[in-house]
């Protein structure tokens, strides 16, 4: 059986540079960056985590916006050219269940992440996630979106990737005592449906 876990990090590792100069074309999220730091009143020196940070492209501008960042992903190739990139920025190799989430943190960043995760393991790191930030913090990601809960295989020039696909309701009913909802957006790129989900802390 197919160790989907392992073969995507694989893929990321394997194709760390294709996928950064693809990701290159599309650039940093700013929209969703500025929002978030809005949401939690652009508060000075905020401590951000970012899940899933890649190559450091949304870094590159989170870090424009406070000293106390870090950020992870599972993929040693990602962790590297992040780290050529942004030398001084804060970059581990972890992955979403098994990192040690500093406490007080007011912003995480999932950008495009949790959607390799399937929905025991999210309603883990939901769970998680709580236990580290504070009241009125925020909790942004986005994920590919579904009707109803999906699990695809993805095979392209970059390899196999496994993709696990959302609904907001989906999402709302694993954080619906520890969250509250401040952002909705849906949006289509290409042929895929994504969604864009703020989450308060209670």
């Amino acid at each position: 059986m197919t160790n989907w876990k392992t073969e995507t990090t694989k893929t990321y590792d394997e194709s760390a540079e294709a996928l950064a100069e693809y990701f290159k074309g599309i650039g940093p999220r700013v929209l969703y960056i500025d929002l978030a730091f809005k949401l939690i009143g652009y508060k000075e020196h905020a401590k951000v985590v970012e899940i899933g940070c890649g190559d450091a492209r949304d870094a590159s501008e989170i870090i424009k916006r406070t000293d106390n960042y870090i950020g992870f992903d599972p993929s040693h190739g990602m962790i590297k050219l992040a780290k050529k990139r942004l030398p001084q920025a804060t970059f581990v190799v972890s992955d979403a269940l098994s990192f040690e989430y500093p406490p007080g943190v007011d912003i995480v960043f999932a950008f495009s992440s949790l959607l390799h995760i399937n929905r025991v393991e999210l309603a883990q790191v939901i769970k998680r996630l709580a236990g580290s930030m504070k009241s009125g913090s925020l909790l942004y990601m986005s994920l590919k979106e579904s009707d109803h809960y999906e699990e695809k295989v993805k095979q392209d020039q970059f390899g196999e990737r496994m993709f696990y696909y959302y609904s907001v309701q989906d999402i709302l009913t694993m954080s619906k005592d520890l969250f509250e909802p401040v952002i909705e957006i849906h949006e289509v790129i290409g042929h895929t449906k994504w969604f864009e989900l703020g989450l308060k802390r209670k």
